[in-house]
């Protein structure tokens, strides 16, 4: 996954804006939480101004790197007051979609032209930004499975047992099309049809 580049004093103002969380993993009181999200919200204003300074051709970009780094810090900042496997997730999430959402609007601005050769490079960058997520996210899910299995006692043969059933289903329905999906899905039990649902919005629960 590229580095992000930063530029200019707004994106100065996003860094402190992760980094103030991301600093101190220790957990939170309540009243320090509403303190560091009111400081985070001040801090990303400032720094929205500081993006309307900017040239023309750098503010969108600007304006992507500070909503995406204020979305970092609060899903941080709400992992500290409620530490899970789940909200380490989407932590993690919330920085693979800056990652991305840079590097789709890099895409645009290198590639704007209209011919043939622009479009097929825009496609051939795009593409490249939607893997790249791809690989980003597998790498949050494998964290967020190893967090959960320290946080969360070994599991008896029973429960993976079950786990292993409700697996099994899931892949048969995903491996109908058309109708037979859709009868197979609503065949599936309760527990089956909801662990899909999870799996497909990137929902980590712990059992």
């Amino acid at each position: 996954m590229a580095k992000l580049s930063f530029s200019g004093a707004c994106v100065l103002t996003g860094l402190m804006l992760a980094s103030s969380v991301w600093a101190a993993p220790q957990s939170l009181t309540r009243e320090a939480y509403h303190a560091a999200r009111e400081k985070i919200d001040v801090q990303s204003e400032q720094a929205l101004d500081q993006c309307k300074k900017t040239a023309d051709g750098t503010q969108s970009r600007c304006q992507i790197e500070v909503a995406g780094k204020r979305k970092i810090a609060l899903a941080a900042l709400e992992a500290r007051l409620h530490p899970s496997a789940n909200n380490s997730f989407k932590a993690k999430i919330a920085e693979v979609d800056l990652h991305h959402d840079l590097a789709q609007q890099r895409c645009k601005t290198q590639h704007a032209g209209a011919d043939k050769e622009a479009r097929v490079a825009l496609k051939a960058c795009t593409d490249q930004a939607k893997a790249d997520r791809a690989k980003g996210l597998n790498a949050a899910h494998q964290h967020a499975a190893g967090q959960a299995s320290v946080d969360a006692p070994p599991k008896s043969e029973a429960e993976r047992q079950r786990e292993a059933d409700l697996d099994t289903a899931i892949r048969k329905c995903d491996s109908l099309l058309g109708d037979a999906n859709l009868q197979c899905i609503r065949e599936m039990s309760p527990e089956a049809r909801q662990r899909a649902a999870d799996r497909a919005n990137g929902i980590v629960r712990k059992e």
